[in-house]
């Protein structure tokens, strides 16, 4: 059994209620061979989360995909981190790495920077009418 079948079946047998059978859905499913599967599109959206942000690609979509995985790793892999259970000693991930998705949420004054930065940068002047020439300034 490998680490997340045991991580589910320890999960299930200490869930209470709604979580109990979220937990015997998703074990079954996973034991009928899809756990690869889950893996290697787990690590695929991981990847393009990161690259997304890294390379500015719709970086608040990407984002919020990861914000988005997180929570459903947190609420169906760890139960709400054993909340319900009563031995829980602390939250989990979950809150903490959406917390720290929206540290790096981009806002609107670094997209303004940008564009000015830009701007600036552009060749073309930004005297349109050419009102200023030489003898001008």
């Amino acid at each position: 059994m490998n680490g997340l079948d045991s991580m589910l079946t320890v999960s299930y047998t200490e869930a209470t209620g709604p979580l109990r059978s979220m937990d015997a859905a998703v074990l079954s499913w996973l034991t009928v061979g899809h756990t690869s599967l889950l893996g290697f599109a787990a690590a695929a959206v991981c990847l393009a989360v990161g690259f997304g942000v890294f390379l500015g690609a719709w970086p608040r979509v990407f984002l919020a995909l990861a914000m988005l995985l997180v929570f459903a790793g947190w609420v169906v892999f760890q139960n709400f981190a054993g909340i319900y259970t009563g031995a829980a000693t602390d939250v989990g991930t979950g809150p903490i790495l959406i917390l720290l998705a929206c540290a790096f949420w981009p806002t609107h004054r670094a997209r303004r920077r940008d564009e000015a930065a830009a701007e600036a940068a552009s060749p073309v002047s930004a005297d349109p009418g050419g009102t200023r020439g030489p003898a001008g300034r």
